[in-house]
């Protein structure tokens, strides 16, 4: 395995729509011009245009990107009752897709990361109702229970899949109908610090911590556990996932406290295109490149 010691890389979370009306050089050359290095997929076999996905990683690959990893986290993926009935299920479905990323892990100049959400009960998705026992339809579901699924999880994947550095991330607020496991900064950290794996560490999302109104800076132990960041801003209306323009999201200064607590890893421009949709090319374009340069210029 080919896993090179590594500071820190700027990435982006890339998809094969970000392509339409373009090829992969022109798109990414401006961005690579101010500091991008890696791009991030997500490993979801749901989702439209897999088919392009693999040779999209091998496309990055051939021009000197990165490649980092974001594991499936929809509904169907869920890591809900991994230490239940559902254990085979979840090792079964995900174990694919955690191949690909590990394969990976072997070609990478340095350590390949992915990041993974924690448990979460989908309690209105049809799905569900296969699995929930009645009285955790009734809303009953602990998070210790969540805790405890999570935890089952990334221990057999970090026994299952040695060439991956997985990064638990900090989530989003949730949606009616919804329980998950990792939205605040201290439960995640506690989880990491008590599995204590070198190949584990924290996911640290920006945008969720202001999402969720958290505006202090973190404790020491939580930036010296961080090994991948997701960066965005968040707009007038409170949606997240956009291109640092609006200045909601303390991006610049948070990256700072990494930089000065030693980070090693990757910190991926997360955004989600369908955001951008009544946005002109032209300033998508740019809004691309100085969201990358943004980050550069804190990390250089």
């Amino acid at each position: 395995m080919n896993n090179l010691k590594k500071n820190v890389l700027i990435g982006f979370n890339i998809h094969p729509l970000w392509l339409s009306g373009t090829d992969l050089e022109s798109f990414l050359s401006p961005l690579r011009d101010n500091g991008l290095r890696s791009l991030e997929f997500e490993v979801d076999s749901n989702l439209p245009g897999w088919e392009q996905f693999e040779p999209l990683m091998e496309s990055c690959s051939d021009i000197g990107m990165e490649i980092c990893f974001h594991a499936p986290y929809r509904p169907h993926y869920s890591l809900y009752d991994f230490c239940g009935i559902r254990r085979d299920e979840i090792c079964n479905i995900n174990k694919p897709l955690w191949s690909l990323a590990d394969s990976w892990g072997v070609r990478n100049n340095f350590r390949t990361e992915i990041v993974v959400h924690g448990a979460t009960l989908h309690q209105s998705h049809p799905d569900s109702s296969t699995f929930r026992s009645q009285e955790e339809s009734q809303g009953k579901v602990t998070k210790e229970k969540l805790r405890e699924d999570t935890k089952g999880f990334i221990t057999w994947a970090l026994e299952t899949f040695p060439n991956l550095t997985i990064a638990l991330e900090n989530l989003d607020v949730t949606k009616p109908g919804v329980i998950k496991f990792g939205q605040r900064r201290e439960d995640v950290l506690s989880l990491v610090t008590e599995i204590d794996h070198p190949r584990l560490g924290i996911c640290w999302d920006m945008g969720h911590d202001i999402r969720h109104g958290v505006t202090e800076d973190p404790s020491k132990e939580w930036l010296e556990h961080v090994v991948h960041v997701h960066v965005h801003d968040i707009d007038n209306n409170g949606e997240d996932h956009f291109p640092l323009v609006f200045n909601k999201v303390p991006n610049e200064h948070w990256i700072q406290l990494l930089m000065d607590a030693g980070m090693e890893g990757t910190i991926t421009l997360e955004l989600k295109g369908g955001n951008l949709i009544n946005w002109e090319l032209e300033r998508i374009n740019y809004a691309l490149a100085q969201s990358i340069k943004t980050i550069n210029e804190v990390i250089t």
